[in-house]
């Protein structure tokens, strides 16, 4: 379906919006001519004045190596205290050790809140007078003079967030830090990012534009680019040293090989200076109107989910692929997809377009998209199919009547998580107008629904947009969800057998993290938990 169909039928398809406006949103708000939409010129960056540590609220003012810009203020950051007036983190400050004004005497060290002679713990480093975990201090990250700044984590000695949502209208990525939800500055990458991963210390961005972009995963500045992928890249997923990405529109896989080699002695704290040096090896070509939409790899084989044409040819999607790639350089494609089970529609053709695909506990489980080809109204409730991969069996998981258009899917502990795009309607520029049954869904390890949640303004709100379920990541027992319509992400907790809103449109719940702020539509195009 090209982009004029998709307005013309004001209803497209949410799990396939991505690769429709790919094509069409040229006539997206302007960026600017100088910065993106939510950025401002600070000399010659563009910064967003929001959540920039450097430029926090106005140019040139700055939180300090303990504090984080949060709403356009600073304020301290996670494990730090404020003593007179500034942010010090009491855990390795000799002169606040353990608390506001608890100085240590001279010669000693402040290791973990306490005074004494040397740093003993196995795992700490000493700098300065205080003792540090250089693996794991946001504030001393790899060596004793790198602090990750603002909202970051460190793991391994890397700064990097702990998710990355994709801006794709506005062609920004941004981080986010788990559990205090503070969000970091949004970076413009590329053009339209698509879906974000990480390989080693390299942030790999997959743009609409045709483009794999990478980009430090300190601080999003950019590096070397990869060759250009296929049209409508959909999906990006990283198995060192290969990078695999799915392509929508050319119906392909194409297999990627970093080339560099980490450097011994990190320049900057940069492993890849200039870059992974990334380069096609293989590619698979599964067939015209395949669609692939999503992937997963188990063992030596990628499974991938073939949506089927958007608006054309829907024969050759409803199928699971399977791709072994034991050795990447020469991809083998199995000759017979899997046929998945099909949607009745009352009065219409039957059609299964499977969207998000996990694997958990050992088998696969894939979203079932289940609109009406004919209407664009969701046929059913929402379900999943479960797979077998060894016997190839395929058995239907219900969703239950909260949830229409299943989409993504991944697991939570034992239990798995399904988010639910809705009855979505949308008008001729993208606005949504109606939705119904979209949020979250929760499983037990028997593959039963224990909880549904449903994204819902309060009644009567009127300056609540309306929201629409989006691909999402899993940290701990949170899930962040991105949002199909105002670019927000939202934090749903599994607590038990319940989903608690955290951060979302509901009563109670604090407000949703605006995560890709647009003066109109702005989709969420990924969300991804770092490892």
């Amino acid at each position: 379906m090209n982009g004029h169909e998709a307005m013309e039928r004001r209803q497209p398809r949410p799990w396939a919006l991505v690769a429709v406006l790919a094509g069409v949103l040229a006539g997206c708000p302007d960026q600017g001519a100088e910065c993106g939409e939510g950025l401002s010129l600070c000399g010659s960056e563009c910064v967003d004045l929001t959540s920039e540590p450097n430029h926090c609220g106005a140019c040139g003012v700055t939180c300090g190596r303990a504090g984080v810009c949060a709403a356009s203020a600073c304020e301290c950051g996670p494990g730090a205290t404020r003593c007179g007036g500034q942010c010090v983190l009491t855990a390795s400050d000799v002169a606040h050790c353990g608390g506001c004004g608890g100085a240590c005497a001279p010669g000693q060290v402040c290791e973990a809140g306490q005074c004494q002679a040397a740093c003993t713990g196995a795992s700490t480093t000493r700098c300065g007078d205080g003792c540090v975990d250089l693996q794991a201090d946001p504030y001393y990250c790899g060596t004793c003079d790198t602090s990750c700044g603002g909202v970051k984590s460190c793991r391994t000695g890397v700064c990097t967030y702990d998710v990355v949502a994709a801006c794709f209208n506005t062609g920004q990525v941004v981080g986010l830090q788990a559990g205090t939800d503070l969000k970091g500055p949004n970076v413009a990458v590329g053009e339209r990012p698509q879906s974000v991963t990480r390989m080693q210390d390299v942030l790999l961005v997959l743009d609409a534009a045709k483009r794999l972009r990478e980009a430090r995963l300190s601080d999003y500045g950019p590096l070397a680019e990869a060759p250009e992928t296929g049209n409508a890249p959909n999906q990006v997923l990283v198995d060192e040293p290969f990078v695999y990405v799915i392509n929508s529109t050319s119906n392909t896989l194409l297999v990627l090989r970093r080339r560099a080699e980490p450097l011994a002695q990190p320049e900057g704290g940069t492993r890849f200076p200039n870059g992974l040096g990334l380069a096609p090896v293989a590619s698979v070509d599964f067939g015209a109107n395949t669609n692939p939409y999503a992937m997963a790899k188990l063992g030596t084989d990628l499974w991938v989910t073939l949506y089927g044409n958007l608006g054309g040819d829907v024969s050759a999607g409803g199928r699971l692929a399977r791709v072994n790639v034991e050795n990447p350089l020469a991809p083998v494609l199995e000759p017979n997809p899997l046929v998945l089970p099909a949607e009745a529609f009352p009065g219409g053709s039957a059609e299964s377009t499977p969207t998000g695909i996990a694997v958990h506990q050992g088998s696969l489980y894939i979203a079932l998209n289940n609109l009406d080809p004919a209407t664009y109204r969701p046929g059913g409730p929402g379900s999943l199919a479960k797979v077998n991969p060894r016997t190839r069996q395929v058995s239907p998981v219900p969703l239950g009547d909260g949830c229409l258009n299943a989409g993504w899917v991944a697991s939570l502990g034992d239990r798995l998580l399904v988010s639910c795009g809705g009855h979505a309607v949308y008008d001729n520029d993208f606005t949504l107008t109606a939705v119904e049954k979209t949020g979250l869904v929760l499983l037990d390890a028997q593959d039963a629904v224990v909880s549904t949640y449903t994204l819902a303004c309060p009644p009567g709100a009127t300056d609540c947009p309306l929201s629409s379920a989006g691909r999402f990541a899993v940290v701990g027992s949170r899930a962040y969800v991105g949002d199909n319509n105002a670019g927000r992400v939202f934090v749903i907790e599994a607590v038990g057998h319940q989903l608690i809103e955290r951060r979302g449109p509901g009563p109670g719940a604090q407000p949703p993290i605006l995560a890709c702020p647009s003066n109109g539509f702005s989709l969420v195009g990924d969300v991804v938990a770092l490892p």
